[in-house]
């Protein structure tokens, strides 16, 4: 080291002088300050030492603040890593955030934009509503009207009734005069019968004398009439009767010929007479109607709208008779 150098040249420049002053003849004198020298140097060995413990103390001390300031700026390089991929990943969310932020706006300004168009459609819609409120409160008022034609139809219906239950009545008492007529016939067909023989009782008396002719004879006897049936001839009532589960797979299963659609509605003519009966069928106000024969027993229909329905048919006398049935 430069201590250790320094120290060898300071002892051999006194050593050297000390060897002049001798060469010239001088009177050796400098023990005192050999022993000074000496003591100087041992004390400069000492120092010496104890600078170069100093120094070596001091280079370690520079290793280990070296070593320290390595491992400082590496953790300093670090974080610095760490913040600059923060910043990295800050940089990039920021432009994601800002594509989204810019997509957000389309949106918005998409949202905005159907916002105003549904308003204009809200107010197109109210107009419609308002609308159709007055087409529903005039169909209230049309179906109220028509409520009450029904219901003076059913009046006039119950009247039409009470007055064919008087005609059935009055068929009653005609059937018995007529079955008194046929027994007050079949009086005056025996009496015919007898007639009959006492004419050719008097026909064999009277051969020569002129008899009288059949024409004569018709003229004068009534002439037997056949019995009347007039119960053949009475066309008993139609039942309607709106099948509620015209829909359900069972009934379109028991009844595959009727080729049931999604939305048809389905009705039944019961028909207790032993014949069939031409009808004519329409929805009250107005819809579906049309013709058709109801066979004895049921037949069933079908009508592509629901509501109240009306059949007619004539009875024996040619009058229309009618029946109505709500349906769904």
């Amino acid at each position: 080291m430069a201590f250790g150098v320094l120290s060898t040249k300071v002892v051999a420049g006194v050593l050297a002088g000390t060897v002049t002053l001798g060469a010239v003849g001088l009177t050796f004198n400098g023990a005192g300050t050999i022993d000074n020298v000496k003591s100087q140097l041992d004390s400069m060995k000492d120092k010496i030492v104890q600078y170069e413990a100093s120094e070596t103390s001091l280079f370690e001390k520079f290793g280990m603040l070296k070593e320290d300031a390595k491992n400082k700026l590496t953790f300093a390089n670090g974080k610095i890593v760490e913040a600059k991929n923060k910043i990295n990943d800050l940089e990039a969310e920021k432009s994601l955030k800002i594509k989204e932020l810019s997509k957000m706006t389309a949106e918005r300004d998409a949202l905005i934009a159907e916002r105003d168009q549904l308003t204009t459609d809200l107010e197109e819609a109210n107009k419609t509503i308002a609308e159709r409120d007055a087409e529903i409160t005039s169909l209230k008022q049309a179906i109220s009207d028509l409520e009450g034609k029904l219901a003076a139809l059913q009046s006039e219906y119950d009247t039409l009734l009470e007055n064919y239950n008087a005609l059935v009545a009055e068929n009653d008492e005609l059937k018995a005069e007529a079955n008194r007529a046929n027994d007050e016939v079949d009086k005056a067909n025996s009496k015919v019968a007898e007639l009959e023989a006492k004419s050719t009782e008097v026909e064999e008396a009277t051969a020569d004398a002129q008899p009288m002719t059949q024409d004569e004879l018709d003229a004068v006897v009534p002439v037997a009439e056949p019995e009347v049936f007039d119960a053949e001839l009475v066309v008993k009532n139609l039942n309607l009767t709106y099948i509620q589960d015209g829909q359900s797979p069972e009934f379109k299963a028991a009844h595959p010929d009727l080729d049931i659609k999604e939305g048809d509605r389905v009705w039944r003519i019961t028909n207790n007479n032993d014949f069939k009966v031409y009808v004519e069928y329409r929805m009250a106000g107005g819809g579906t109607s049309g013709e058709i024969l109801a066979n004895p027993s049921q037949t069933f229909y079908m009508s592509g709208q629901g509501g109240t329905m009306i059949i007619k048919w004539q009875d024996e006398n040619g009058t229309w008779k009618e029946t109505v049935k709500a349906g769904a």
